[in-house]
């Protein structure tokens, strides 16, 4: 029941308050130097010139590439770095951002103020990477935000690939099959397509070709259900790859069965070049 509330919460929030979609916090979770990982603490402006705050973890070598991570919708960036804390000593950067409202990053989160913040960024970071390929990776509702960001962007900057991980293309899908997993709201399950919007979901897949698409979605992922997954790939175009991690949950895709999915995710980076 408990976790019922939370799917329907979450229902909720996508399509009819903003304010229940985001859980943006305030302060610092972690210390990237306790790690350690040395990093540049960087402010962007956005076109509406508002500042969005990001962390750009550099490879101590010279870079094989660089990453930029969408994260999800909880917490901020100092605690979801971390999914990513091991690509610098593999000789890889990486940029992770906040989305406006989220810590130090200005203004509201919105669909649309996320999707805008994703851009800007993106900008910023093929004026200063580093370099070497650019890939953007996106994690649970960042994912669904880094696709979108990637389909407007495709004709403006190179992108070498996308990565999403445990996450979505149809806010109404997700929704549906949420409501679909209980007998409670099982009748209910047309609401989502009354109470949720997909105007800034990634569509249409199909215009993301030719740019490789990676999907990863764990098995067990209690809050995106693994058929979310399995459909984004489905409706994603050639050239594209599906992993269904058995053990994985949520957010755990480079920790469960002891991190054999990073050296997996090196090899597939090296297979691209």
């Amino acid at each position: 029941m408990i976790r019922l509330i939370v799917y329907f919460s979450f229902l909720v929030g996508l399509g009819a308050c903003s304010s229940l979609l985001y859980y943006p916090t305030q302060g610092q979770y972690f210390n990237p130097k306790k790690i350690p990982l040395q990093y540049d603490d960087i402010f962007i402006t956005g076109k509406d010139g508002r500042k969005i705050h990001a962390w750009y973890f550099h490879s101590p070598t010279k870079s094989k590439g660089t990453f930029l991570f969408f994260h999800g919708n909880g917490e901020n960036l100092t605690s979801h770095f971390i999914g990513l804390h091991w690509l610098p000593s593999e000789g890889y950067s990486y940029l992770i951002f906040d989305y406006p409202g989220y810590d130090k990053s200005e203004g509201e989160p919105t669909p649309e103020s996320t999707v805008e913040a994703g851009k800007e960024v993106l900008r910023w970071l093929v004026k200063n990477k580093e370099e070497g390929p650019l890939y953007i990776y996106g994690q649970s509702l960042g994912g669904n935000i880094a696709l979108r960001v990637a389909l407007e962007m495709k004709g403006e900057v190179p992108l070498k690939a996308v990565i999403v991980d445990g996450t979505f293309a149809s806010y109404q899908e997700v929704g549906r099959s949420i409501l679909a997993k209980h007998w409670l709201t099982w009748l209910i399950q047309p609401l989502s397509y009354v109470v949720l919007s997909d105007k800034y979901a990634p569509k249409p897949l199909a215009d993301l070709s030719p740019i490789p698409l990676l999907v990863i979605h764990g098995v067990q992922d209690p809050v995106i259900p693994v058929e979310q997954g399995e459909k984004l790939y489905a409706q994603a175009p050639e050239p594209k790859n599906l992993w269904l991690l058995p053990y994985g949950t949520h957010g755990d895709s480079f920790f469960t069965e002891d991190g054999i999915y990073r050296q997996k995710l090196l090899d597939y980076l090296h297979g691209l070049n």
